[in-house]
Protein backbone atom coordinates (compact mmCIF):
# COMPACT_ATOMS: atom_id res chain seq x y z
CA UNK A 1 0.00 0.00 0.00
CA UNK A 2 2.67 2.42 1.25
CA UNK A 3 5.47 1.13 -0.31
CA UNK A 4 6.86 -0.91 -3.68
CA UNK A 5 5.76 -3.83 -4.08
CA UNK A 6 8.25 -6.75 -2.20
CA UNK A 7 9.83 -4.21 -0.39
CA UNK A 8 10.82 -4.49 3.37
CA UNK A 9 11.51 -2.37 6.23
CA UNK A 10 14.60 -2.58 8.55
CA UNK A 11 14.91 -0.66 11.44
CA UNK A 12 18.00 0.59 13.17
CA UNK A 13 18.18 0.84 17.22
CA UNK A 14 21.01 1.85 19.58
CA UNK A 15 21.80 0.38 23.01
CA UNK A 16 23.90 3.49 24.68
CA UNK A 17 24.56 1.24 27.53
CA UNK A 18 26.38 -1.09 25.37
CA UNK A 19 29.43 1.50 24.63
CA UNK A 20 28.97 3.54 28.03
CA UNK A 21 30.21 1.17 30.24
CA UNK A 22 33.49 1.44 28.85
CA UNK A 23 33.56 4.79 27.13
CA UNK A 24 31.52 7.38 28.87
CA UNK A 25 29.76 9.92 27.47
CA UNK A 26 31.65 9.39 23.94
CA UNK A 27 28.97 6.32 23.85
CA UNK A 28 26.46 8.91 22.22
CA UNK A 29 28.83 9.61 19.06
CA UNK A 30 30.19 5.93 19.13
CA UNK A 31 26.98 4.57 18.54
CA UNK A 32 25.71 7.09 15.96
CA UNK A 33 29.43 6.47 13.55
CA UNK A 34 27.47 2.87 13.94
CA UNK A 35 24.76 3.53 13.00
CA UNK A 36 26.50 4.83 9.60
CA UNK A 37 28.01 1.94 9.45
CA UNK A 38 25.21 -0.20 9.78
CA UNK A 39 23.47 1.91 6.84
CA UNK A 40 26.73 1.40 4.43
CA UNK A 41 26.62 -2.00 5.10
CA UNK A 42 22.73 -2.34 4.52
CA UNK A 43 23.41 -1.12 1.13
CA UNK A 44 26.16 -2.48 0.12
CA UNK A 45 24.16 -5.75 0.40
CA UNK A 46 21.02 -4.60 -0.98
CA UNK A 47 22.84 -3.25 -4.17
CA UNK A 48 25.12 -5.94 -4.49
CA UNK A 49 21.70 -8.36 -4.89
CA UNK A 50 20.61 -6.23 -7.11
CA UNK A 51 18.15 -4.22 -4.32
CA UNK A 52 18.09 -0.24 -3.34
CA UNK A 53 18.23 1.47 -0.03
CA UNK A 54 16.88 4.41 0.98
CA UNK A 55 16.48 6.07 4.47
CA UNK A 56 12.89 6.64 5.34
CA UNK A 57 13.55 10.38 7.16
CA UNK A 58 10.21 11.64 7.24
CA UNK A 59 9.13 9.87 10.13
CA UNK A 60 9.52 11.56 14.03
CA UNK A 61 11.18 9.24 16.67
CA UNK A 62 8.33 8.40 18.40
CA UNK A 63 6.59 7.16 15.12
CA UNK A 64 9.50 4.96 15.00
CA UNK A 65 9.31 3.90 18.77
CA UNK A 66 6.16 2.67 18.49
CA UNK A 67 6.81 0.86 14.83
CA UNK A 68 9.54 -0.96 16.60
CA UNK A 69 8.01 -1.97 20.26
CA UNK A 70 10.83 -0.07 22.31
CA UNK A 71 9.93 0.55 25.77
CA UNK A 72 9.86 4.36 27.40
CA UNK A 73 13.40 6.14 26.94
CA UNK A 74 15.80 6.98 28.86
CA UNK A 75 15.75 3.72 31.12
CA UNK A 76 20.31 3.09 30.79
CA UNK A 77 19.61 -0.23 28.73
CA UNK A 78 16.11 0.43 26.63
CA UNK A 79 17.08 0.87 22.88
CA UNK A 80 17.03 4.75 21.61
CA UNK A 81 15.20 4.33 18.11
CA UNK A 82 17.47 5.36 15.45
CA UNK A 83 16.15 5.26 11.73
CA UNK A 84 14.17 2.79 9.58
CA UNK A 85 14.95 2.13 5.97
CA UNK A 86 13.40 0.90 3.06
CA UNK A 87 15.16 -2.01 0.85
CA UNK A 88 13.02 -2.32 -2.47
CA UNK A 89 13.99 -4.37 -5.87
CA UNK A 90 16.10 -2.33 -7.81
CA UNK A 91 14.35 -1.11 -11.63
CA UNK A 92 11.22 -0.29 -12.15
CA UNK A 93 10.16 3.62 -11.48
CA UNK A 94 13.63 6.01 -11.34
CA UNK A 95 11.03 7.85 -8.16
CA UNK A 96 9.06 6.43 -5.58
CA UNK A 97 6.55 8.71 -3.65
CA UNK A 98 6.35 8.07 -0.22
CA UNK A 99 3.31 8.96 2.12
CA UNK A 100 4.50 9.79 5.25
CA UNK A 101 1.31 11.01 6.85
CA UNK A 102 -0.34 8.00 5.68
CA UNK A 103 2.43 5.71 7.38
CA UNK A 104 2.42 7.33 10.32
CA UNK A 105 -1.09 7.39 10.89
CA UNK A 106 -0.81 3.84 10.21
CA UNK A 107 1.46 3.16 13.04
CA UNK A 108 -0.45 4.81 15.55
CA UNK A 109 -3.79 3.18 14.65
CA UNK A 110 -1.99 -0.53 14.05
CA UNK A 111 0.92 -0.65 16.41
CA UNK A 112 0.04 0.91 19.71
CA UNK A 113 -2.31 -1.44 21.32
CA UNK A 114 -0.25 -4.46 20.37
CA UNK A 115 0.60 -6.33 23.25
CA UNK A 116 4.87 -6.76 22.11
CA UNK A 117 5.90 -10.03 23.37
CA UNK A 118 9.69 -10.70 25.73
CA UNK A 119 11.63 -9.22 27.86
CA UNK A 120 15.12 -7.80 26.84
CA UNK A 121 18.27 -9.87 28.46
CA UNK A 122 19.81 -6.88 31.17
CA UNK A 123 23.46 -6.57 29.88
CA UNK A 124 24.93 -5.65 33.51
CA UNK A 125 24.03 -5.68 37.59
CA UNK A 126 25.20 -2.44 37.69
CA UNK A 127 25.38 0.89 35.93
CA UNK A 128 26.60 3.94 36.12
CA UNK A 129 24.14 6.72 34.18
CA UNK A 130 26.40 9.20 32.02
CA UNK A 131 23.16 11.66 31.86
CA UNK A 132 24.49 14.02 29.03
CA UNK A 133 23.93 10.86 26.82
CA UNK A 134 20.15 10.81 27.70
CA UNK A 135 19.65 14.48 27.79
CA UNK A 136 21.48 15.02 24.38
CA UNK A 137 19.60 11.88 22.90
CA UNK A 138 16.38 14.07 23.92
CA UNK A 139 17.40 17.20 22.37
CA UNK A 140 17.99 16.08 18.92
CA UNK A 141 14.83 13.77 18.58
CA UNK A 142 14.03 14.06 15.07
CA UNK A 143 10.09 15.45 15.03
CA UNK A 144 7.75 14.18 12.84
CA UNK A 145 7.99 16.46 9.12
CA UNK A 146 4.42 15.98 8.15
CA UNK A 147 2.99 18.94 8.97
CA UNK A 148 5.20 20.77 6.91
CA UNK A 149 5.17 17.79 4.20
CA UNK A 150 2.57 15.11 4.19
CA UNK A 151 4.62 13.36 1.22
CA UNK A 152 8.30 12.85 -0.15
CA UNK A 153 9.67 11.31 -3.53
CA UNK A 154 13.23 8.57 -3.27
CA UNK A 155 15.34 9.09 -6.13
CA UNK A 156 15.71 5.78 -7.05
CA UNK A 157 17.44 6.17 -10.70
CA UNK A 158 20.35 4.06 -11.36
CA UNK A 159 23.59 4.08 -9.77
CA UNK A 160 26.43 6.78 -10.18
CA UNK A 161 29.64 4.75 -10.62
CA UNK A 162 32.96 6.20 -9.30
CA UNK A 163 36.16 6.87 -11.62
CA UNK A 164 38.77 4.51 -11.98
CA UNK A 165 42.09 5.57 -11.23
CA UNK A 166 43.53 2.29 -10.26
CA UNK A 167 42.03 -0.65 -11.07
CA UNK A 168 45.21 -2.80 -10.13
CA UNK A 169 45.61 -1.61 -6.78
CA UNK A 170 42.48 -3.91 -5.89
CA UNK A 171 43.19 -7.82 -5.41
CA UNK A 172 41.24 -10.74 -6.73
CA UNK A 173 38.28 -10.70 -4.43
CA UNK A 174 34.69 -10.54 -4.67
CA UNK A 175 32.36 -8.02 -2.51
CA UNK A 176 31.13 -10.93 -0.51
CA UNK A 177 34.49 -11.92 0.51
CA UNK A 178 35.85 -8.26 0.75
CA UNK A 179 32.56 -7.65 3.46
CA UNK A 180 33.46 -10.79 5.17
CA UNK A 181 36.81 -9.74 5.68
CA UNK A 182 36.14 -5.95 6.89
CA UNK A 183 37.79 -6.23 10.42
CA UNK A 184 38.61 -3.58 12.58
CA UNK A 185 43.04 -2.92 13.01
CA UNK A 186 44.07 -2.77 16.31
CA UNK A 187 47.93 -1.82 15.49
CA UNK A 188 49.72 -0.88 12.40
CA UNK A 189 53.03 -1.61 11.49
CA UNK A 190 54.14 1.82 10.80
CA UNK A 191 56.20 0.31 7.70
CA UNK A 192 53.68 -0.09 5.05
CA UNK A 193 52.92 2.03 2.30
CA UNK A 194 50.82 2.58 -0.77
CA UNK A 195 50.71 3.90 -3.93
CA UNK A 196 49.12 7.63 -4.76
CA UNK A 197 47.19 5.49 -7.14
CA UNK A 198 45.76 3.49 -4.89
CA UNK A 199 45.43 6.48 -2.37
CA UNK A 200 43.52 7.98 -5.26
CA UNK A 201 41.49 5.71 -6.12
CA UNK A 202 40.47 4.97 -2.23
CA UNK A 203 39.53 8.82 -2.21
CA UNK A 204 37.54 8.65 -5.50
CA UNK A 205 35.06 6.23 -3.62
CA UNK A 206 34.54 8.15 -0.52
CA UNK A 207 32.71 10.97 -3.46
CA UNK A 208 29.36 10.94 -2.85
CA UNK A 209 28.30 11.73 -6.72
CA UNK A 210 30.86 9.50 -7.92
CA UNK A 211 32.04 10.45 -11.52
CA UNK A 212 30.53 12.72 -13.73
CA UNK A 213 30.71 13.03 -17.76
CA UNK A 214 29.75 16.39 -17.58
CA UNK A 215 31.98 17.26 -14.85
CA UNK A 216 29.44 18.35 -12.24
CA UNK A 217 30.84 19.52 -8.58
CA UNK A 218 30.54 17.02 -5.73
CA UNK A 219 28.17 17.39 -3.71
CA UNK A 220 24.84 14.95 -4.20
CA UNK A 221 25.02 11.73 -3.02
CA UNK A 222 23.77 9.95 -6.16
CA UNK A 223 26.93 7.00 -5.34
CA UNK A 224 26.87 3.82 -3.58
CA UNK A 225 26.29 3.84 -0.38
CA UNK A 226 26.07 7.57 0.25
CA UNK A 227 22.82 7.31 -1.69
CA UNK A 228 21.27 5.66 0.83
CA UNK A 229 21.22 9.29 2.95
CA UNK A 230 18.21 11.10 2.94
CA UNK A 231 19.76 14.66 2.81
CA UNK A 232 20.50 16.13 -0.67
CA UNK A 233 24.05 16.74 -0.56
CA UNK A 234 27.21 15.99 1.31
CA UNK A 235 27.97 17.78 4.97
CA UNK A 236 31.20 15.63 5.74
CA UNK A 237 34.83 16.54 4.46
CA UNK A 238 38.02 14.54 4.72
CA UNK A 239 41.43 16.50 6.70
CA UNK A 240 44.44 13.90 5.92
CA UNK A 241 47.51 13.14 7.47
CA UNK A 242 49.47 11.56 4.66
CA UNK A 243 52.49 9.50 6.04
CA UNK A 244 53.29 6.69 4.05
CA UNK A 245 51.86 7.07 0.26
CA UNK A 246 54.66 6.19 -2.91
CA UNK A 247 55.03 9.23 -4.87
CA UNK A 248 52.80 11.79 -2.61
CA UNK A 249 54.48 14.53 -0.23
CA UNK A 250 54.00 13.79 3.34
CA UNK A 251 51.50 16.39 5.09
CA UNK A 252 47.98 17.80 5.29
CA UNK A 253 45.58 17.67 2.65
CA UNK A 254 42.09 17.95 2.17
CA UNK A 255 39.18 16.10 0.39
CA UNK A 256 36.28 18.84 -0.86
CA UNK A 257 33.37 16.16 -0.49
CA UNK A 258 31.13 19.06 -1.65
CA UNK A 259 32.43 21.29 -3.64
CA UNK A 260 29.34 24.24 -2.52
CA UNK A 261 31.38 24.51 0.57
CA UNK A 262 34.60 25.13 -1.54
CA UNK A 263 34.69 29.32 -0.25
CA UNK A 264 33.72 28.57 3.02
CA UNK A 265 36.26 26.11 4.31
CA UNK A 266 39.20 28.51 2.45
CA UNK A 267 38.06 31.70 4.84
CA UNK A 268 37.19 29.21 7.98
CA UNK A 269 40.75 27.76 7.91
CA UNK A 270 44.15 28.74 7.78
CA UNK A 271 45.15 31.44 5.27
CA UNK A 272 48.49 30.17 4.93
CA UNK A 273 47.52 27.15 3.53
CA UNK A 274 47.96 26.05 -0.16
CA UNK A 275 44.85 24.54 -1.46
CA UNK A 276 47.09 23.07 -3.92
CA UNK A 277 46.10 20.05 -6.21
CA UNK A 278 48.77 17.57 -6.08
CA UNK A 279 50.56 16.32 -8.91
CA UNK A 280 49.08 13.70 -10.84
CA UNK A 281 45.58 13.85 -9.52
CA UNK A 282 42.86 12.90 -10.88
CA UNK A 283 40.76 15.78 -12.69
CA UNK A 284 37.60 14.55 -10.90
CA UNK A 285 39.09 14.42 -7.13
CA UNK A 286 38.41 17.69 -5.35
CA UNK A 287 41.74 16.73 -3.10
CA UNK A 288 43.83 19.87 -1.95
CA UNK A 289 47.21 19.75 -0.17
CA UNK A 290 47.09 22.07 2.55
CA UNK A 291 50.67 22.08 4.09
CA UNK A 292 53.59 19.64 3.09
CA UNK A 293 55.45 18.49 6.09
CA UNK A 294 55.50 15.27 8.71
CA UNK A 295 52.25 15.06 10.27
CA UNK A 296 53.02 11.82 12.14
CA UNK A 297 53.42 12.76 15.97
CA UNK A 298 50.48 15.56 15.21
CA UNK A 299 48.05 13.17 13.65
CA UNK A 300 48.96 10.61 16.93
CA UNK A 301 48.54 14.07 19.51
CA UNK A 302 45.40 14.84 18.04
CA UNK A 303 44.03 11.17 18.29
CA UNK A 304 44.39 11.19 22.28
CA UNK A 305 48.01 9.99 21.84
CA UNK A 306 47.17 6.57 19.35
CA UNK A 307 50.62 5.44 17.84
CA UNK A 308 47.74 4.31 15.08
CA UNK A 309 46.99 7.59 14.14
CA UNK A 310 50.90 7.80 12.99
CA UNK A 311 51.73 4.44 11.85
CA UNK A 312 49.66 3.42 9.44
CA UNK A 313 49.73 5.33 5.85
CA UNK A 314 47.27 7.78 6.27
CA UNK A 315 44.93 8.68 9.23
CA UNK A 316 41.77 11.44 8.56
CA UNK A 317 39.92 13.41 10.46
CA UNK A 318 36.28 14.00 9.38
CA UNK A 319 35.29 17.44 9.74
CA UNK A 320 31.42 18.35 8.70
CA UNK A 321 29.69 21.71 8.04
CA UNK A 322 27.98 22.15 11.62
CA UNK A 323 26.23 25.19 13.00
CA UNK A 324 24.84 25.88 9.17
CA UNK A 325 23.40 22.75 9.45
CA UNK A 326 21.45 22.68 13.03
CA UNK A 327 20.69 26.51 11.58
CA UNK A 328 19.12 25.41 8.36
CA UNK A 329 17.23 22.21 9.71
CA UNK A 330 17.50 21.35 13.18
CA UNK A 331 19.27 20.33 16.01
CA UNK A 332 17.83 16.43 15.03
CA UNK A 333 20.74 16.51 12.44
CA UNK A 334 23.43 15.82 14.84
CA UNK A 335 23.52 12.56 14.54
CA UNK A 336 22.68 12.26 11.33
CA UNK A 337 26.27 14.09 10.48
CA UNK A 338 27.57 11.03 12.39
CA UNK A 339 25.77 8.99 10.40
CA UNK A 340 27.44 10.29 7.39
CA UNK A 341 30.64 10.18 9.12
CA UNK A 342 29.95 5.97 9.44
CA UNK A 343 28.98 5.99 5.56
CA UNK A 344 32.26 7.28 4.67
CA UNK A 345 34.08 5.12 7.42
CA UNK A 346 32.39 1.87 6.20
CA UNK A 347 33.77 2.78 2.41
CA UNK A 348 37.08 2.95 3.97
CA UNK A 349 37.00 0.14 5.60
CA UNK A 350 36.10 -1.92 2.58
CA UNK A 351 38.48 -0.23 -0.12
CA UNK A 352 41.20 -0.80 2.45
CA UNK A 353 40.67 -4.80 2.64
CA UNK A 354 39.98 -4.89 -1.22
CA UNK A 355 43.67 -3.75 -1.31
CA UNK A 356 44.88 -6.20 0.95
CA UNK A 357 45.55 -3.62 4.28
CA UNK A 358 43.34 -2.56 6.78
CA UNK A 359 41.94 0.19 8.86
CA UNK A 360 40.44 1.06 11.89
CA UNK A 361 38.04 4.12 13.38
CA UNK A 362 39.14 6.23 15.45
CA UNK A 363 36.22 7.82 18.12
CA UNK A 364 38.66 9.14 20.54
CA UNK A 365 40.30 12.65 19.67
CA UNK A 366 40.34 16.31 21.03
CA UNK A 367 38.53 18.37 18.73
CA UNK A 368 39.61 21.56 19.82
CA UNK A 369 43.53 20.82 18.79
CA UNK A 370 42.11 19.68 15.35
CA UNK A 371 40.05 22.76 15.25
CA UNK A 372 43.06 24.91 16.14
CA UNK A 373 45.66 23.04 13.36
CA UNK A 374 42.91 23.64 10.97
CA UNK A 375 42.99 27.40 11.87
CA UNK A 376 38.48 26.67 12.51
CA UNK A 377 37.63 29.56 15.26
CA UNK A 378 34.11 28.84 14.83
CA UNK A 379 31.39 26.41 15.09
CA UNK A 380 31.33 26.37 11.57
CA UNK A 381 32.96 23.19 10.91
CA UNK A 382 33.40 20.47 13.49
CA UNK A 383 35.32 17.22 13.99
CA UNK A 384 33.67 14.05 14.50
CA UNK A 385 35.16 11.09 13.87
CA UNK A 386 38.74 10.35 13.26
CA UNK A 387 40.32 7.08 11.46
CA UNK A 388 43.52 5.77 10.01
CA UNK A 389 44.05 3.26 7.05
CA UNK A 390 47.47 1.22 6.81
CA UNK A 391 49.33 -2.41 7.18
CA UNK A 392 48.03 -4.03 10.29
CA UNK A 393 49.74 -5.83 13.16
CA UNK A 394 47.94 -9.10 13.49
CA UNK A 395 47.10 -10.02 16.80
CA UNK A 396 47.95 -13.98 17.14
CA UNK A 397 46.11 -13.87 20.14
CA UNK A 398 42.49 -13.54 18.74
CA UNK A 399 40.98 -16.31 16.87
CA UNK A 400 38.77 -15.96 13.28
CA UNK A 401 35.93 -18.36 12.75
CA UNK A 402 33.09 -18.41 10.44
CA UNK A 403 30.54 -15.56 11.15
CA UNK A 404 27.91 -17.97 10.28
CA UNK A 405 28.94 -21.75 11.45
CA UNK A 406 27.43 -24.05 9.23
CA UNK A 407 26.08 -27.64 10.07
CA UNK A 408 29.73 -28.98 9.80
CA UNK A 409 32.07 -26.32 11.29
CA UNK A 410 33.08 -26.77 14.51
CA UNK A 411 32.79 -24.34 16.86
Amino acid sequence: MFFPENSFLIGVSSIFWREAWKYGERAFRYCNHDVGHAIAALAVAAGELGWELKLLDGLGSDDLNVLMGLPEFPEIESEHPDCLLLVFPKGGRDVINIDYKGISSAIREGFTSLEWKGTPNVLSKEHLCWDIIYKTAEAVKKPSLISNSSSTSLDASSFKGSGVVSRSSYKDLTVSQVVRMRRSAVDMDGVTFIDKSAFYQMLMHCLPSGSSTKGEPQGEQLALPFRALSWDCAEVHLALFVHRVSGLPKGLYFLVRNEDHLGDLKRATRSEFEWRRPDGCPDGLPLYMLAQGDCQRLAKGLSCHQDIAGDGCFSLGMVARFEPVMREKGSWMYPRLFWETGVVGQVLYLEAHAMGISATGIGCYFDDPVHEVLGIKDSSFQSLYHFTVGGPVLDKRIMTLPAYPGPTSDV
